[in-house]
């Protein structure tokens, strides 16, 4: 009976470990616009040691001087591999799919971002810095794609590219 008890309390353990909210800021800078901050909240799922499953949010200022000024924002599902280590240092790796979409800054010349919505991919890189048993302190490296983006009704489909560096928590529960 005492085992059964102990691996009760090392399950919940686990599980209690088993979410987290992850919150980041950094600098972006999108193709063709001028570089922009951009910030971010997720909720994920630690699902073992190496694989992490994540619902992200994100935002991000397109501005262009007389031409565009608009917000992308996006939601992405983000698998990220926790690559060995040392220490309390552990470098991953991961991708995204997901969508976005743009508001646009009303009253401002030509603002009007044609396109309501399109699918984002990502793909990023970082290093987790374990700060305590719950916390960590992320770095992380990302490129972010946005397609079939159209600024103007009439005006040419394009993509648009971000790369983007950024600092953020995680909490694990």
């Amino acid at each position: 009976m005492k085992t059964l008890s102990t691996l009760a309390v090392l399950s919940l353990a686990a599980a209690a470990q088993a979410f987290t909210i992850d919150a980041n800021i950094g600098a972006a800078s999108p193709s063709t616009y001028d570089s922009n901050a951009v910030w971010g909240l997720g909720i994920g799922t630690q699902l073992n040691n190496d694989f992490h499953l994540g619902l992200n949010f994100s935002s991000l200022k397109l501005y262009r001087p007389n031409d565009v000024d608009a917000t992308a924002r996006s939601t992405t599902l983000d698998l990220t591999y926790e690559l060995n280590g040392t220490g309390n240092i552990r470098p991953f790796i991961g991708a995204g799919l997901g969508v976005t979409h743009f508001t646009s800054v009303p009253g401002t010349p030509r603002a009007d971002m044609y396109t309501e919505s399109t699918l984002v991919t990502n793909l990023f890189a970082g290093v987790a810095f374990r700060v305590t048993d719950t916390v960590d302190l992320l770095l992380t490296a990302r490129n972010t794609e946005m397609f079939n983006v159209q600024e103007l009704q009439n005006g040419p489909k394009k993509s648009i590219n971000s790369w983007q560096s950024s600092a953020g928590l995680r909490f694990k529960f």
